[in-house]
């Protein structure tokens, strides 16, 4: 898989949200995660990297990955999640 981008979201200064993606019922390996501002000044933090996979009755689990981001900027700022499999 190659690298992917994900969403377009808002976060206010000094706020806090979990974020996830799914690509459904297969398996992708360990992805790598950020938060890429798109305009404005900001600082975001990533943290909390997670996997979770979910059984589901007569279907493969679906495998979901997310992240906490903050913002330590002055301004509220949008951004997109960017990420690639780690190999």
């Amino acid at each position: 898989m190659a690298a992917w981008e994900s969403g377009w979201y808002y976060l206010a200064a000094g706020a806090s949200n979990t974020y996830w993606v799914s690509w459904g019922d297969t398996w992708q390996g360990l992805q790598y995660m950020m938060a890429e501002p798109r305009g404005g000044q900001s600082r975001l933090h990533v943290t909390a990297y997670g996997i979770q996979s979910i059984p589901r009755f007569g279907a493969s689990p679906l495998t979901s990955y997310w992240v906490d981001v903050t913002n330590y900027g002055p301004f509220g700022t949008n951004f997109v999640l960017r990420g690639h499999r780690v190999d």
